[in-house]
C-alpha cells in the first residue's frame, strides 16, 4: 500500500473445490490480526461442478467498498484461471500462480480446444509480474497436498503487510486446528521457493 489509506486488493481465482474461500478467509483474518480494515466479495459461479470461483479482498486504514476495478495482486490455483484472472490486475499489478496446476474444462476434455499455456507471455505482455510456482509439489513436500493454497499464499507474502503472528492468526482462525502446523510449513517454504526464485533472477 503505497499510502496508509489507500486499499490493497488481492483477487483469487481457481476452480471449485480448490479452497479459494478457505485462502481469501486466511487473507482477511490475517489482516484483521494486522489491525487493518477489511472488505471482501466472491462469485462462486459454478464452483460446486468445477467452474470458476473469484474471492477478491480489501485492506488497508479505511476500506468503504469490498470492490475495486483492479486488483493489485492475482493469487491463482490453476494455469487457465490464471490466463483469465490477468485482466483483473492493474498495470504494475503481481501475479502468483499455481502453474503446474491444470484443470481441464469441458471443451479441451472434448478435444474442442488446446489448454493454453501462454500465461508467461501474456503477463509479460501486459507488464504484470509473474510468480509460478509448483504449489502441489510444495504441499506435498509439507505434508499434504490440500496446503497447495498455503505455499501461494507464502509465495505472495512478501507482497502483503503481515507479519508471521499474523499469518499465524489467519490460518489458526481457518483451518482445521490438526493441520494448522502443516499450513504454516507449506506457507514458509512458498516463502522461501519465491525468494530462492527471485534470487535466480
Amino acid at each position: 500500500m503505497s499510502t496508509a489509506e489507500q486499499a490493497f486488493t488481492v483477487s483469487l481465482v481457481g476452480v471449485g473445490g480448490q479452497g479459494i474461500l478457505r485462502a481469501a478467509a486466511i487473507i482477511a483474518h490475517a489482516a484483521v490480526a494486522a489491525g487493518l480494515d477489511v472488505k471482501s466479495s466472491e462469485i462462486k459461479g459454478m464452483s460446486q461442478r468445477g467452474g470458476s470461483v473469484l474471492s477478491t479482498v480489501r485492506f488497508g486504514q479505511r476500506v468503504l467498498s469490498p470492490r475495486s476495478d483492479h486488483a493489485d495482486l492475482v493469487i491463482a490455483t490453476e494455469l487457465l484461471e490464471g490466463l483469465r484472472g490477468l485482466p483483473l490486475l492493474a498495470a504494475g499489478g503481481t501475479m502468483v500462480c499455481a502453474a503446474s496446476t491444470r484443470i481441464q474444462p469441458g471443451a479441451v476434455l472434448r478435444r474442442e480446444q488446446e489448454y493454453p499455456t501462454e500465461l508467461a507471455e501474456q503477463a509479460a505482455a501486459r507488464g504484470v509480474r509473474l510468480i509460478a510456482l509448483d504449489a502441489e509439489a510444495l504441499a506435498r513436500q509439507a505434508g499434504n497436498p490440500r496446503t497447495a493454497n498455503s505455499v501461494l499464499l507464502g509465495a505472495a507474502s512478501a507482497l502483503l503487510p503481515f507479519c508471521d503472528d499474523d499469518w499465524q492468526a489467519g490460518l489458526a482462525k481457518s483451518v482445521p486446528p490438526k493441520t494448522l502446523e502443516t499450513n504454516l510449513l507449506a506457507l514458509r517454504l512458498g516463502r522461501e521457493a519465491t525468494t530462492s526464485q527471485e534470487a535466480r533472477q
